[in-house]
């Protein structure tokens, strides 16, 4: 059986139908572009804009939060211990206490971004750090393998994030997953 060749108006309609497919499709281009894992942008995670005071350990910061001197846990990362009073320091803690110090260096301006708990049961702000150039320092910490991903309660929003960066690690044997490294067993 042979198809009759297309008429005028069929290809009219293609043709608008095409016109208005055209925007859309480049309305999602930008989030097809992004690789996996990769922090989410700066405007994605808008939030208020803090200034770093000192680096705590390698998942506590404390910033300047309108005048306020704001202490803040990072979200969704658990670092090795570096300083708690009532435990000892752990394998790669002090690592991770610097990694995050030269991520975040005293001065530097932060964006914070909030899921759903703001405040853990020790009165510290929870949050997701963004780097003045959009990088999530939970996702850093992860990637470079000095952060396990975990969610505290329901704050699972750059879990995903952090995962894919801890998985990264893993792949790559990069520090506390690192066979042959100071923390293998």
């Amino acid at each position: 059986m042979r198809l009759p060749p297309p008429t005028v108006a069929r290809r009219r309609r293609s043709a608008v139908l095409l016109v208005a497919l055209v925007p859309l499709l480049a309305a999602c281009v930008p989030m097809l572009g992004s690789e996996a894992g990769a922090s989410p942008s700066p405007s994605s995670a808008a939030g208020p804009t803090a200034v770093v005071e000192r680096v705590v350990d390698g998942d506590t910061v404390i910033v300047d939060l309108d005048g306020e001197r704001t202490r803040v846990r990072l979200l969704n990362v658990d670092t090795p211990e570096s300083v708690a009073e009532d435990r000892p320091v752990e394998c790669l803690g002090p690592e991770a206490s610097e990694f995050l110090k030269d991520l975040l260096p005293e001065g530097s301006e932060v964006t914070l971004a909030y899921d759903e708990e703001r405040v853990d049961r020790y009165d510290r702000t929870l949050a997701t750090v963004m780097t003045d150039d959009g990088r999530n320092a939970s996702v850093e910490l992860a990637r470079a393998g000095l952060a396990e991903a975990i969610t505290v309660g329901p704050n699972d929003r750059f879990r995903p994030d952090v995962q894919a960066a801890m998985e990264e690690a893993q792949r790559a044997d990069r520090g506390l997953w690192d066979p042959s490294g100071p923390c293998a067993r």
